[in-house]
């Protein structure tokens, strides 16, 4: 028999800064993380101005030893994890703690670092830190290091959709009972290469770069691609069982996950394959789509992805169930994406109180056969559905039921 499994700590780094309730304080508050960026604007082939970052701050609480191999993508990892791990009163972590994390691609100015000195022959001045900057699975590893994680660690990447990704695999570790407690989560840190990529798709936003906190229109008539940013969400998975025990502070209760791969059309997602995600999910939690409350949508306000996603989730609960995206908020923060989300979504639904989908101030035709949540109002939500859905056709589905 599977046992339940629930979400006992949660912690996160934005573009609002470091801190879970930083982050739900400002999306109540309805506030944009977005901001102009004048390096953008100094390169011509990207038209798109606006991202979403994490304002600077001092890591110096992280020792230096460990700080020497980390890129700023594992400097958020660390702060969030260390957070999650609080917030489930795990400090230290048990070594038999299992731990999911990954991004969306290693550290590009790690990269580009590297190779300015490979190129100019002075590769004898790179020093061997900047190896362990630019492995995939870096901020594993650093994490690993920093936090003394010696429990089995899987550094699973699938583009945007890795921090959902690695919270589902979580949850089914441990209701199987192959992991209890587990360490998941998503990490990525901005590059101005990160928007070169959605420009060179004609997919970053560039119609509002005057107006950078109305630049990430999710779902809106007037939407003109993705806002990137960056960030790290990281959740403590276990067992029901193991949180009782211990007299841990339980968040959620994690019912359902499903997870599929688009295999015709390698930059979006069909609405079909969505459904299927879906309805995979629902089969997982054993429910029908009567029983499901609320949905987070994944909507990046691309043209295509939107009206997809749209179609999909209309095909499973017609125009019933309310739907928000939070990415006007936040912006796209890649593979921090789906836990900053879900972290978000599950500090609403415990308040009863749901954050409307920002700027979307007419829903495109293409968009209109769900319902939008349009304004902040009181929901009670049991049952929330959070999707994620990535470059390269990774779906996933996570249903996660209120606690208490």
């Amino acid at each position: 028999m599977k046992q339940r499994v629930v979400i006992t700590g949660m912690g996160a780094v934005s573009p609002f800064g470091a801190g879970a309730e930083l982050l739900t304080a400002a999306l109540s508050a309805g506030r944009s993380g977005a901001r102009r960026l004048p390096e953008l604007a100094a390169i011509p082939a990207i038209t798109s101005h606006v991202a979403g970052v994490v304002p600077e701050r001092d890591y110096t609480a992280i020792p230096r030893h460990f700080r020497r191999s980390m890129t700023k993508m594992s400097l958020y990892a660390t702060l969030a994890a260390q957070e999650a791990l609080a917030d489930a009163r795990l400090t230290p972590p048990p070594p038999a703690m299992s731990f999911l994390l990954g991004s969306t691609m290693s550290s590009m100015a790690a990269w580009l670092a590297f190779a300015e000195k490979f190129l100019n022959q002075q590769l004898e001045q790179v020093k061997t830190t900047a190896v362990f900057q630019m492995m995939n699975h870096s901020p594993l590893a650093n994490i690993a290091q920093a936090l003394d994680l010696p429990g089995v660690g899987y550094g699973n990447c699938a583009a945007c959709a890795t921090g959902l990704l690695n919270v589902g695999l979580a949850a089914q570790l441990v209701a199987a009972g192959l992991a209890d407690p587990v360490l998941c989560g998503g990490t990525d840190e901005y590059h101005p290469i990160m928007t070169g990529c959605f420009s060179i798709m004609n997919a970053a936003s560039d119609r509002f770069n005057d107006r950078p906190a109305a630049a990430s229109r999710p779902f809106d008539r007037q939407r003109g691609g993705i806002v990137c940013a960056e960030g790290c969400g990281m959740l403590v998975v276990e067992s029901l069982a193991g949180a009782e025990r211990r007299g841990a502070p339980i968040h959620a209760e994690i019912i359902g996950f499903g997870s599929n791969t688009e295999t015709k059309n390698i930059a979006t997602p069909s609405a079909a394959s969505i459904e299927r995600c879906i309805r995979l999910a629902l089969a997982d939690a054993g429910l029908d789509a009567a029983q499901v409350d609320f949905v987070n949508a994944h909507a990046t306000g691309t043209q295509v992805g939107d009206a997809e996603e749209c179609a999909a989730i209309a095909a499973v609960y017609g125009d019933r169930v309310p739907v928000n995206s939070l990415k006007g908020h936040l912006g796209h923060t890649m593979a921090a994406s789906g836990c900053l989300e879900l972290i978000a979504s599950i500090d609403m639904m415990r308040r009863a109180r749901f954050a409307p989908t920002l700027n979307l101030d007419e829903p495109a035709p293409e968009c209109s056969a769900i319902r939008h949540l349009r304004a902040d109002e009181p929901l009670t939500v049991r049952v929330l559905q959070k999707n994620s859905f990535a470059l390269g056709g990774t779906n996933c589905a996570l249903l996660v039921r209120k606690w208490g």
